[in-house]
């Protein structure tokens, strides 16, 4: 144990579900205390300007170390404030939103608390992962286009806090009509690979699992290989065609002409008008053209020394 105290920020989302763990956050400032950290907590209050990127930019480099807690959305605005303020510290991340694809990547299923965490970076070990450039913005786990996407950024956070992944269904449910007659074209070109066509939605992904869903294509992702997934569904399927692939993903050998998948390490996807996109669950903006690139191991989180789903 060393004489001086790390100094660690707590970033926290208090809309993202985080009240079960109001009470914890006592046994933690205990724990931390008798390990040399001296901790300053931070709420994000967007209204007022207080966001993770607006946190990173004016306080974070005064820091050893920080723990944000918040759904994959908080850890996507935390991580790309960290990147543009140039900052490289390992960090811990409580996740606390409502489906939480990415921390089941990290940690697999179940809950974790904020004790968890605070363990995990006295007793634990740190992991690097990859992060994708998006343009001038950055994510950790996904990057989408089209119809269906937008459904992770539509769908209201008071459903979210009280049905959690059920809210996302029902939404989704609500753009099945106007999501079967989406069509756009796109034209993609992947470290020296040109694809073509018309698509319904596509996916960026460097996850085991996207919206809830658990892919045998997704199932051997490494999160620090250097290269990310892409799936592009053909546009002009129905939802029972839809509902089919969903469901044969599960299988890793299953080949149909309606879904393109592949990897790269730098891609260019290039349509006839702007796109909606959504990264990590958050609005990506309108993009005619984006320049998807990895940057690898570009952060450092605390996990457990015993997770089984990192090596």
């Amino acid at each position: 144990m060393t004489d001086r105290f790390r100094k660690l920020l707590v970033i926290y989302n208090a809309k993202a579900g985080l009240s079960s763990q109001h009470v914890q956050f006592v046994e933690a400032l205990e724990y931390l205390a008798r390990h040399h950290y001296e901790v300053t907590l931070y709420p994000i209050i967007p209204e007022e300007g207080i966001t993770s990127e607006w946190l990173m930019a004016n306080v974070g480099s005064r820091f050893d170390t920080a723990i944000v807690c918040g759904g994959d959305g908080t850890l996507n605005h935390m991580v790309n404030g960290m990147i543009n303020s140039q900052i490289s510290y390992p960090i811990g991340y409580l996740p606390a939103g409502s489906t939480n694809d990415f921390s089941k990547t990290l940690y697999g299923k179940g809950q974790h608390s904020l004790l968890e965490v605070c363990r995990w970076m006295v007793e634990g070990r740190i992991y690097q992962f990859d992060v994708g450039r998006f343009n001038d913005s950055y994510f950790n786990y996904v990057a989408g286009f089209g119809a269906f996407p937008m459904v992770s950024y539509t769908t209201p956070q008071d459903l979210k806090n009280s049905l959690g992944y059920v809210a996302y269904v029902l939404n989704f449910l609500q753009a099945i009509p106007e999501g079967l007659s989406y069509s756009r074209h796109c034209r993609i070109v992947h470290d020296g690979i040109q694809e073509e066509g018309n698509y319904m939605f596509g996916l960026v992904s460097n996850s085991t699992q996207v919206a809830g869903i658990r892919s045998q294509l997704l199932a051997d992702t490494s999160l620090n290989d250097g290269v990310f997934e892409v799936s592009l569904v053909k546009a002009g399927l129905s939802a029972i065609e839809i509902a089919e692939i969903i469901h044969m993903m599960n299988d890793e050998n299953y080949v149909t002409p309606a879904l393109t998948t592949f990897t790269f390490r730098h891609a260019v996807f290039e349509f006839d008008e702007p796109v909606p996109w959504t990264l990590d669950g958050e609005n990506g903006g309108l993009m005619q053209k984006v320049e998807v690139s990895v940057i690898p191991k570009a952060v450092s989180i605390y996990i457990s020394e015993d997770n089984e789903e990192l090596n």
